[in-house]
């Protein structure tokens, strides 16, 4: 399975209105649902992030096909120049291990993105699954673990949803009381490269 997330920080009181409008119209000529989801509470204020979920990359690519030819696609794709501040940029991921399952209606997602150090890519991969599946022992939420499949090499994240801040603040509290998963976590750090710019925590909040 795999995850494609497009991102472009957006300007203008309409923006939130028009990403959600051509994530419908993306939605309606994938024939794929496609969430958007706006960063809260977190750096890159007014990044908004475009997300779809795939079987495997033929229907990825028949996907896409598709949506050239949708006009009402093409038409908001052609606004886009009036809320767009900068680029657009797509990462594409594979799903490592997908949680014990769940999350499909949540508000919000929370993920930490890592990249594996150089020499340590397998035990960052496998340490990765197991950083997963203590996370969701801790807090009982499902967390997932997707390796990059582009952008920078050896990118992975850890994605976890949530229907509430309530829920969201709960569990990070679960993580932080567990002595078990803080000590997991100290003994699995140099699998991934310590530059506080490539790890990062992020929270989003889903606008559809």
């Amino acid at each position: 399975m795999y995850l494609l997330a497009r991102q472009a920080n957006l300007r203008g009181l309409d923006a939130p209105k028009w990403a959600v409008e051509i994530g419908a119209a993306a939605a309606a000529g994938l024939g794929n649902e496609v969430g958007v989801w706006a960063t809260a509470l977190s750096p890159g204020f007014g990044t908004i992030s475009w997300t779809s979920m795939w079987a495997d990359l033929t229907a990825l690519e028949k996907g896409f096909a598709d949506l050239s030819g949708n006009a009402k696609y093409l038409e908001l794709a052609a606004a886009g120049a009036e809320f767009v501040n900068g680029s657009i940029d797509d990462t594409l991921y594979e799903t490592v291990y997908e949680g014990t399952g769940g999350g499909n209606d949540a508000r919000y997602v929370g993920t930490v993105s890592a990249v594996c150090a150089p020499g340590h890519y397998a035990r960052g991969m496998m340490g990765g699954v197991e950083i997963a599946q203590r996370a969701e022992k801790a807090t009982g939420v499902s967390t997932g673990f997707l390796a990059a499949q582009t952008g920078p090499y050896g990118r992975v994240i850890w994605l976890a949803g949530y229907k509430t801040m309530a829920e969201y603040e709960a569990a990070q509290h679960s993580l932080a009381a567990d002595t078990s998963f803080i000590e997991y976590l100290d003994a699995t750090t140099d699998a991934y490269q310590p530059d506080p710019s490539v790890t990062q925590s992020t929270l989003y909040m889903r606008l559809n």
